[in-house]
């Protein structure tokens, strides 16, 4: 197994700010990669192809990074069957929660995500969203180490739930 941590699950998940809390708990550094390419920026300024492309070589990149790293994936990184390869090759956790936790999360956000909305703080197509979370429900549960439902959680009690797990699986100590 490698040293890498992956943080995986659906938008509004909270992979960012648990991955910014792990961080800081576990003293490991951590890499958003929808924050390292600017993802909302460069979807809108490029087709979702390009943007897929960019987030792969990305991946790539940091996984061959020998340091021990905590990685947040944008939801959508999981289709790609090279990322599945480099994200089974280390641990993966699921952040899993209900589409209506989702929905709500996103819908208080300040952010805009480009595959759901038409502009930012606008309306979420739920249609769309329903259809992204089946099509990668099964991915997510088949490429994870650890599933924490983040359902009605502080992001402490997440964290501290995940730290736990990594001190049971060796990962940390």
């Amino acid at each position: 197994m490698n040293n890498k941590i992956f943080l995986i699950g659906m938008m509004g998940a909270g992979k960012t700010s648990v991955g910014v809390e792990l961080s800081t708990l576990i003293k490991k550094p951590f890499i958003d990669i929808d924050d390292v390419i600017n993802a909302s920026s460069y979807i809108t300024q490029n087709s979702i192809e390009d943007f897929r492309k960019l987030e792969d070589q990305t991946i790539l990149k940091i996984s061959k990074d020998k340091k021990k790293l905590i990685i947040s994936l944008g939801g959508g990184s999981i289709l790609n069957q090279a990322n599945r390869y480099i994200i089974k090759q280390n641990y993966c956790i699921y952040l899993e929660s209900s589409i209506e936790i989702l929905i709500s999360r996103i819908m208080n956000q300040d952010s805009f995500r480009p595959l759901i909305q038409s502009k930012k703080n606008g309306e979420i197509n739920i249609d769309i969203f329903k259809n992204l979370f089946k099509e990668r429900e099964n991915l997510y549960n088949n490429l994870s180490d650890f599933k924490i439902n983040t359902n009605n959680k502080c992001i402490s009690e997440i964290t501290d739930d995940i730290r736990s797990q990594l001190i049971s699986d060796e990962i940390i100590n």
